[in-house]
């Protein structure tokens, strides 16, 4: 073969186009091969939105476009999309070919070596628990071949379609390292990915056509029925900080299992809703800006709509990716910018649902379908008619209902008020004193007072009641202000009540509200949350 074949930015570019291509039509029958490490049939739909958005990166570049940053940006861009187990080590994978790649104008049979072998290296370190049988093997596996060659003196070229043919006989060998694989009678899903990607490669930089794909061979074996696992949820979460490499074996401790860590994004499998809240809490000890979670025991089709809610607080973060929707912390980063860079990924519909009224302020002009939800209590009420395969405008529609029709009241402690009051307060007299200072007209933001309520200091602890934003009573009496917002939001009906709380609200004053509402309010439905959010003491939504 010529040696004056070589690998550009350009066929880089057109490489990953062609892949974003050959997985939209591939990844149902890869999704069909997936028992590992759970069956839940998603590893092509993964890979393919990982690569999806790794190529629209790509798109995104301007001026003369070289190897160096057509690469950089396919990292980036899965870097930020990635999806799933498989679709984190892809990314991870990646990052590792533009890091070795970097500076590299053309590559040589050298470059592409050290390419492989960095990808092989990085996704093996990103996973706690490396199996063989696995993507893990067949980049370990190409690495390896393409090492050999390039110090054989083998041309690029050479390289490549020596990779490419052992990568298929490394897939051909997982049915035989992996017992799951081997009693289901099939190859592994993730690396069938890996290697019709590189299949790819081939062809782009020689020109041919491709041959057969891989699953034309493995479509042969027999359809795998998803069964329901150990493992029922699936969580992904990129984090504010770096985690320190004790993660992975904190998250193991945990319960966690199928860990991969890439930098700042996590992604793991645990059993139950009580391991992902302590598995979610322990990852927020960093900072939680992202997270995603899956029900892996179910296998719906993507919906015509994609939910995006801005909260606060781990046990909300993941209330709201239970409930289906990709949940953010709208403090960190430029929330504009990372809304504009999740719509773009996405080739649906969006809804943004945000928790407070400033939130929604600093979505003006965003493409999306934006709820004017103006805190916590009426985006609960838009989250629970959320429907993903509802046609956008009839569920956005139905979610500004719900959202408009909720009545919301919030109680605040003194400390609360004192640390962070709102512009324009004015002092406040103790019930015990005579008086209760009367509130601003007018909602104001977030919730929070409208005004006429600063904070003395008082031996005793105190806490105000404000509804819609108007100040009303206050108490020492935590228990006896929960009954009467309760009563005063229930007062103009309502069939729920939502309350969410943060850790300073005693379980002692949740048990004694929920036997209130038995007994005086028998027909409504209570329902708690906790928000796991030091800055939320009580948030009450009637609806």
């Amino acid at each position: 073969m010529s040696n004056a074949i070589s690998l550009n930015g350009r066929l880089a570019a057109r490489w990953a186009r062609r892949a974003v291509d050959r997985l939209r039509k591939e990844r149902t029958e890869i999704d069909e091969l997936n028992v590992f490490p759970v069956p839940d049939g998603d590893t092509g739909t993964n890979m393919y939105h990982t690569l999806r958005a790794a190529y629209l990166a790509v798109e995104e570049l301007t001026g003369p476009v070289t190897l160096p940053h057509v690469v950089a940006a396919l990292a980036a861009g899965a870097g930020r999309g990635a999806r799933g187990n498989s679709g984190l080590i892809l990314a991870v994978a990646l990052q590792g070919v533009a890091d070795a790649l970097a500076g590299v104008t053309v590559a040589t049979a050298d470059a592409m070596a050290t390419a492989l072998e960095t990808a092989s290296d990085r996704a093996r370190a990103a996973v706690a628990r490396p199996v063989d049988g696995t993507m893990l093997t067949v980049l370990d596996a190409m690495a390896t071949e393409a090492r050999e060659q390039a110090d054989d003196g083998a041309s690029l070229i050479d390289v490549i379609a020596a990779v490419r043919e052992r990568s298929r006989s490394a897939l051909r060998e997982t049915t035989g390292q992996l017992t799951v694989l081997r009693e289901a009678e099939v190859v592994d899903a993730g690396s069938t990915g890996i290697v019709e990607l590189f299949d790819l490669l081939y062809a782009t930089v020689t020109g041919r056509t491709p041959q057969d794909s891989m699953l034309a061979e493995v479509a042969r074996a027999p359809k795998i029925i998803h069964e329901a696992t150990a493992d029922e949820l699936e969580i992904v979460a990129i984090l504010v900080d770096t985690p320190a490499d004790a993660l992975a074996e904190d998250l193991d401790r945990l319960g966690g299992t199928s860990i991969v860590i890439n930098a700042a994004k996590v992604h793991v499998h645990v059993a139950d809703e009580t391991t992902a809240a302590a598995v979610i809490d322990r990852l927020g000890e960093y900072g939680i800006a992202r997270l995603d979670m899956e029900d892996l025991r179910m296998h719906e089709e993507e919906g015509e709509t994609k939910l995006i809610a801005l909260v606060k607080g781990t046990g909300l973060l993941m209330h709201t990716a239970l409930n289906g929707a990709t949940a953010l912390t709208p403090e960190v980063g430029d929330l504009f910018e990372t809304m504009t860079e999740l719509i773009a990924a996405e080739d649906r519909e969006v809804i943004v649902i945000p928790s407070s009224t400033s939130a929604l302020k600093s979505l003006a002009g965003l493409g999306a379908h934006v709820v004017r939800s103006r805190n916590v209590g009426t985006l609960l009420s838009a989250l629970a008619v959320y429907d993903p395969f509802a046609p956008a405008g009839e569920i956005f529609a139905d979610m500004t209902e719900a959202a408009a029709g909720t009545r919301v009241g919030t109680i605040y402690s003194a400390d609360q008020l004192a640390s962070d009051p709102p512009t324009g307060m004015l002092p406040v007299i103790r019930e015990d004193e005579g008086s209760t200072a009367g509130g601003v007209p007018g909602a104001a933001t977030d919730d929070r007072p409208s005004g006429g309520t600063a904070v003395a200091a008082h031996p005793a602890q105190f806490y105000r009641v404000f509804i819609e934003g108007r100040a009303k009573t206050q108490s020492t009496e935590l228990r006896t202000l929960v009954e009467k917002l309760a009563d005063r939001l229930l007062g103009a009906g309502g069939e729920l009540l939502t309350v969410v709380h943060g850790p300073d609200c005693a379980p002692e004053v949740l048990d004694h509200l929920r036997d209130w509402i038995q007994k005086s309010h028998e027909t409504v439905h209570f329902q708690d949350i906790d928000s796991r959010d030091s800055g939320v003491l009580v948030i009450m939504g009637v609806e």
